[in-house]
């Protein structure tokens, strides 16, 4: 019979290994094994990094496990990362669910000499080694600003919807998007009137939409940088009748949002490529454990097939493209 902590690390169906094709490079140069839990398995995004990280692993000779729980659960993540322990990685990738809660399972692992590195959203900068940020955070702030007045040129009032008050990446989003309201010409055009939770949870995102809809009748907006909850506002907005004005925006996957983008009911949504996200994570992770990457600001380094990056301050490394999707282009995205 299985422990809880076994049967976790096999849920979600998602185990994958890799190694590259041909001669056994030096161990010093290959040969890591390497371990990525996200925020939860069988989200296309996620599994869409996974693949990426995947694909580095095998073109770098090593190995590499993607497991965790079916649903966001910080506690089931946590005992992900303990159980990832307990088969002695030499790096672990994960999007943290929890910037502290994760913090001290991590810690740990750094005191063994595993390199761990955060992507898509960060722990504590003392629990990890580096951090893939898909955007700067100023950056998807703006980007997402930037979708709302497409949809809604003269502006008016907005509102947000996050995972939880300690999503790290979504609490620096907000908190941006609602200085520029305040400081910035050509965002002034929005009022920010309320911010609401979900956890990253379909069904609880489509009725905080409805709430927001109802709780503000002059509201123009809503934003979220859960590419679960954009959507569900999407479609709460269009099953009850609001469709041209009220507008859902923020970031999605192309999928997901593609039926609003054709029928004109929404205008834009943003994202940028998850599978090149996890590639470069996983990439920067081998580099820094084969002795090729230093993590300290100004460093740079290439990422195989995605390119070149830098570290910046604090271990931070900005993947920094961001995508656009309306009608015209949300079928051009190629993942």
């Amino acid at each position: 019979m299985r422990t809880r902590r076994e049967t976790l690390a096999l849920m979600g169906g998602a185990v994958l290994a890799g190694s590259a094709l041909g001669a056994p490079a030096l161990a010093k140069d290959s040969g890591f094994k390497l371990m990525m839990t996200p925020k939860w398995t069988g989200f296309p995004y996620f599994e869409a990094a996974a693949k990426g990280g995947k694909a580095a692993a095998d073109e770098l000779g090593d190995s590499f496990v993607y497991a965790g729980a079916d649903h966001a659960d910080v506690s089931l993540q946590v005992e992900t990362l303990e159980n990832f322990l307990t088969q002695k990685p030499d790096g672990i990738i994960l999007a943290a669910i929890d910037l502290n809660a994760v913090a001290p399972v991590l810690k740990q692992a750094r005191k063994r000499g595993i390199t761990v590195t955060t992507f898509d959203a960060d722990a504590a900068q003392d629990a990890r080694d580096m951090f893939v940020n898909q955007l700067s955070y100023e950056q998807a702030a703006r980007t997402m600003l930037d979708c709302a007045l497409m949809d809604a040129p003269a502006g008016g009032e907005i509102a947000f919807i996050a995972a939880s008050p300690t999503s790290p990446n979504h609490t620096a989003h907000m908190k941006i998007m609602t200085q520029l309201t305040l400081s910035e010409d050509k965002y002034k055009v929005f009022k920010v009137v309320d911010t609401q939770y979900a956890g990253d949870d379909d069904a609880k995102s489509y009725d905080v939409a409805n709430n927001l809809i109802q709780a503000h009748p002059n509201l123009k907006v809503i934003i979220s940088s859960s590419a679960v909850s954009a959507p569900a506002a999407a479609r709460a907005i269009v099953a009850g009748g609001h469709a041209g004005k009220v507008f859902a925006t923020g970031f999605a996957l192309p999928a997901a949002i593609k039926s609003y983008l054709d029928d004109g009911s929404e205008k834009a949504f943003a994202l940028w490529n998850p599978y090149e996200l996890g590639y470069v994570a996983t990439y920067a992770t081998h580099l820094k454990l084969a002795g090729k990457l230093e993590i300290k600001p100004g460093a740079t380094f290439e990422a195989g097939k995605a390119g070149s990056y830098t570290v910046g301050e604090n271990g931070e490394i900005v993947y920094g493209k961001p995508m656009i999707f309306t009608k015209e282009t949300v079928d051009k995205a190629g993942f």
